[in-house]
């Protein structure tokens, strides 16, 4: 099996790195394949009829672009799909995923494809496995988490560092100085340390569990080693 991932940064490429690695080891009697184009964030839809495509290195923007090229190469590829990884922010859910399959049919793309929307963000799905969050950072504050709500359209990310950030989310603000750099950095680090000890068949994110039945059910369909 041959799985494509379009990722929007980052952190979401280093969780994806862990769930695959689990994968391969549960099911040690599949060829696993996979590879990853990560773009520099999210972007933002392209207007109906826009004149003109160029990269812009975000994957919104890209999207149409990078499908059709990779469906080119997939769609005569047996045991083969395009996975696209990416979080709903503050837009409807359900609105979203109408829009991202209007550019599938759109753009034609006849390549098995499915899209991933992480609710609200790809932290959501960190603070679904609180257990994998307790051996990551053992001195955890729980009850800066107490009022989360799982994949809600609310603060996550805030959430995350409330809970184990030192001094919380108002100290790595100070030390990011209105910055992103640092931010993205801890990014990083949570989707790194948490992601090694997800249980990826018991988390309480609705989103990471549908991300994990779309890879599961491909691989356990595709043909054995």
């Amino acid at each position: 099996m041959y799985f494509q991932f379009l990722i929007e940064d980052q952190s979401t490429e280093i969780l994806i790195s862990h769930v695959m690695e689990k994968l391969e080891q549960k099911y040690a009697d599949k060829d696993i394949y996979y590879d990853t184009k990560s773009f520099h964030g999210i972007g933002d839809l392209k207007p109906m009829g826009s004149p003109l495509e160029q990269k812009t290195g975000k994957l919104l923007n890209d999207l149409p672009l990078y499908l059709r090229a990779f469906d080119k190469t997939l769609r005569n590829m047996s045991d083969s799909a395009i996975i696209i990884v990416l979080d709903n922010d503050k837009r409807n859910p359900e609105e979203f995923e109408r829009q991202l399959h209007r550019i599938t049919s759109e753009n034609m793309i006849l390549s098995d494809h499915v899209f991933c929307v992480a609710v609200k963000e790809m932290e959501a799905w960190l603070l679904g496995d609180m257990d994998a969050i307790e051996e990551s950072y053992p001195n955890v504050r729980k009850n800066a988490g107490r009022n989360y709500i799982q994949d809600g359209i609310c603060d996550t990310w805030e959430v995350l560092a409330n809970m184990i950030y030192p001094g919380g989310l108002s100290a790595l603000k100070r030390k990011s100085a209105n910055s992103y750099h640092e931010i993205g950095k801890m990014k990083a680090e949570w989707a790194d340390k948490i992601g090694s000890a997800l249980n990826l068949d018991n988390n309480n994110s609705p989103s990471f569990q549908f991300f994990i039945h779309e890879l599961t059910r491909r691989i356990e369909t595709a043909e054995s080693i």
